[in-house]
């Protein structure tokens, strides 16, 4: 018996929580908040203790005698049993399969930095990206975030061919769709066939990107490219502070508004219901980079936005952030502190593949909770929903 990889135990707003990163939250894993007694067996379960030991450190806790024995072991078996049924708690598992390491250590990042191609510029949040690909893909997705030539966050390489090996290195995600590896200063990218890429790799201060492409001509894959060059963004963001959350803003009353929840839970219908009674301008359909300057925060323009083709190349300041469920009323609640900064965390995309990323996420989230308005609300489909949410934001401005 021993916790399972791919937790961290950590405290939001004082309070002791368990949760997931890396493959975890790829796989889907939940977060479970801890009471007092629940934090310390957890403890004592990561130095290797076995069920007496547990059950001894919990009567001590609670100073009980024998006759109390009989509960606490209920109590125990109920707590043990619930962390293996999430996945927090392994019995000697056998150990999962994943595509096999290479033991080369030929780890250097590719030495492109000669490239003859002139670059062309973009800005996104403030940071500065070279890009040295083809035009027609530049001019297709970011044109409209083009800025005058200057010292580069990223630099961006598209090639066309095979790399030089690369080492696997660690296994940090793996999905149907994608393979990432940590490799000395690089994260490397392995694709499905289908993306027409054989590989990224990113520095992980962000400061570089190559993408190998498998034909010159990537019309075919273009969609592909752009939305595998993300990653390379929230890498380089994440560096400087900069967050992605999963969301659709608005704006109203001279500022941004998000909307977020998991997906289908009518994020694009409720900024519609706003659209269709307010005229409120959708900022972008699908994400949004949040950021802090000078102590207030800021929503910046990305033209990454899902399926939706709406974004702005804009900065606005946040006004606020709804937090949708599906209900069959209208109500906005507030949320507790703790549930505030877990909720922006649990909606942002930037990189959490270690237990360190997801420290970083969540600092930020714990930053930035106390210096916007944040919201629940329990929702229909109705135009009502859009007048109560707005009530509610014009009552607290």
């Amino acid at each position: 018996m021993k916790t399972s990889d791919g937790f961290v135990k950590t405290t939001i707003a004082g309070i002791p929580y368990l949760l997931p990163y890396g493959q975890k939250i790829a796989d889907h894993a939940r977060s479970l908040r801890l009471n007092d007694s629940g934090a310390l067996l957890w403890d004592t379960l990561s130095l290797g203790a076995d069920k007496s030991t547990l059950l001894s450190v919990l009567a001590n806790y609670y100073n009980t005698d024998a006759d109390m024995l009989p509960q606490l072991t209920s109590d125990l078996d109920s707590y043990l049993a619930s962390l293996k049924q999430l996945g927090m708690l392994s019995y000697n598992a056998p150990a999962e399969n994943f595509p096999p390491h290479s033991d080369q250590t030929d780890n250097t990042f590719p030495a492109l930095f000669s490239d003859d191609r002139a670059p062309k510029y973009y800005k996104i949040g403030g940071l500065c990206f070279s890009w040295f690909g083809p035009d027609d893909l530049f001019d297709t997705y970011f044109k409209d975030f083009s800025c005058e030539a200057a010292v580069a966050d990223q630099r961006i390489f598209i090639i066309t061919g095979k790399p030089s090996h690369l080492a696997d290195g660690t296994l940090l995600l793996h999905t149907t769709e994608l393979t990432i590896f940590d490799v000395t200063d690089t994260y490397r990218f392995v694709f499905g066939t289908h993306w027409g890429i054989h590989e990224m790799r990113v520095k992980k201060d962000g400061s570089a990107a190559v993408l190998y492409c498998v034909d010159a001509d990537n019309k075919d894959h273009a969609e592909n490219i752009f939305h595998a060059l993300r990653f390379a963004f929230l890498i380089a963001a994440q560096k400087q502070a900069l967050f992605v959350l999963h969301s659709v803003s608005i704006f109203y009353q001279g500022k941004a508004w998000l909307f977020s929840g998991s997906s289908g839970t009518g994020k694009s219908t409720h900024a519609n219901l706003w659209a269709n009674r307010y005229h409120t301008p959708v900022l972008n359909g699908d994400l949004n980079v949040l950021g802090i300057k000078n102590g207030l925060p800021y929503l910046y323009g990305l033209p990454w936005c899902g399926t939706s083709e709406t974004y702005t190349t804009t900065t606005y300041p946040l006004g606020g952030i709804v937090f949708l469920k599906q209900a069959p009323f209208n109500r906005v609640n507030s949320l507790p502190p703790d549930e505030q900064a877990l909720f922006l965390m649990q909606r942002m995309i930037s990189p959490t593949w270690t237990k360190d990323l997801l420290l970083k996420n969540l600092a930020f989230a714990e930053t930035l909770a106390p210096l916007t308005k944040i919201f629940r609300l329990n929702c229909t489909k109705n135009p009502e929903a859009a007048a109560v949410m707005k009530a509610a934001i014009d009552q607290s401005i």
